[in-house]
């Protein structure tokens, strides 16, 4: 009996666990989204610093810092 309670609440944790949505990472544009998907891709490497260089700007364009008088 306590067998098949345990079995039960094992297979209830494993399935919650896997239903939960992934996070995304915050701050993240669509710039650096495009980079890491085209990380693995075989592409020159000029292609790849471009895009680095496009997800650095982006993010840099996003972070706020407060202006001093």
């Amino acid at each position: 009996m306590i067998y098949n309670w345990i079995t039960i609440i094992i297979l209830t944790a494993m399935l919650s666990g896997c239903a939960q949505q992934p996070r995304q990472r915050l701050g993240d544009t669509s710039a650096c989204m495009n980079y890491r998907s085209m990380m693995t891709a075989p592409m020159p490497p000029e292609a790849m610093q471009r895009l680095q260089k496009q997800c650095e700007v982006s993010m840099q364009a996003t972070v706020t810092t407060p202006k001093r008088n």
